[in-house]
Parts: structure tokens; sequence; C-alpha cells
């Protein structure tokens, strides 16, 4: 089970497309949609994915926290 994590997600709505876009900056994560609430709902899929497939990549290894 994945632990609570926040994340900060910046938006930008494109001028053109009217597209929006969501950045997860921590993780690298971009997605986007047809407006706010998509692209909130995108960005959070894709990060769950990379998340968990993080996890499952250090399974069994050693965890070290820093404080910057």
């Amino acid at each position: 089970m994945m632990a609570k994590s926040r994340f900060r997600i910046y938006l930008e709505k494109d001028k053109e497309t009217g597209l929006v876009a969501a950045r997860c900056l921590e993780i690298g994560a971009l997605s986007q949609g047809k407006n706010e609430k998509d692209a909130l709902k995108n960005i959070w899929k894709a990060i769950k994915l990379h998340v968990e497939t993080i996890d499952k990549e250090v399974a069994g290894k050693k965890l070290v926290e820093v404080e910057i």
C-alpha cells in the first residue's frame, strides 16, 4: 500500500488549444486534460503509476531520507 505523499502541481492553460497542462516538478511527471479537473485527474494517475513502479524497483533495498 502506497503511503500518502504531497506533490506540488503546476497548472498552465494553453491559449491556442485550451488544454490544461499539469506538471509535477518533484518527479518530472507531465500530463494534460481538457480542463483543470481532467488535468489533475490525469497527473494523479501518472504520479501514482510512477510511485508504484519505483516502490517495486526499490523493494528490499536500504532507504535513507535526507532533509534539504
